[in-house]
């Protein structure tokens, strides 16, 4: 299985419940927070899909891009599909030999990596987030919530 192959696998296991969970939320709390310094729920789970994609996007050697505005009134889940799909269509375009490549991402990181380090730092940001996304859902009173990954 290609190196790409692996990393879509591994990030759909993650990505599908992040999906799962940004569904449950309702426009009417698009606005939710857990506490006061804490991000809105629209604009974390906006957070989530538009940085795993726009690593994909420096791994693949593109600009930045937004398929959405972190306001945009598109609803969570209509925009969760279309960053998921646009972000496995970037990833399914590297070659194993990609994932070797180094990438220039100073300006965010402080220094440069390859692509394989940075595909996996998008996973551990996207991971890291989810499970702030499982507190907001249980604080909407949401209780029946999916596994952290999916097999």
């Amino acid at each position: 299985m290609s190196k790409s192959a692996q990393l879509i696998d591994y990030l759909m296991s993650h990505r599908e419940v992040t999906n799962e969970l940004a569904a449950k939320i309702e426009p009417k709390d698009y606005s939710f927070k857990p506490t006061p310094t804490s991000m809105e729920a629209q604009k974390l789970v906006h957070h989530i899909l538009e940085s795993t994609y726009t690593f994909a996007r420096l791994a693949n050697k593109q600009e930045s891009e937004k398929l959405f505005e972190e306001n945009d009134p598109a609803d969570l889940s209509e925009r969760a599909h279309a960053y998921t799909e646009s972000t496995v269509k970037l990833l399914s375009k590297l070659s194993d030999e990609d994932f070797e490549q180094t990438i220039d991402v100073s300006h965010i990181f402080g220094r440069e990596m390859t692509a394989g380090q940075l595909l996996n730092m998008a996973i551990d940001h996207e991971i890291n987030h989810k499970g702030n996304l499982f507190v907001y859902v249980r604080e909407m009173g949401h209780t029946d919530l999916p596994m952290y990954v999916k097999a």
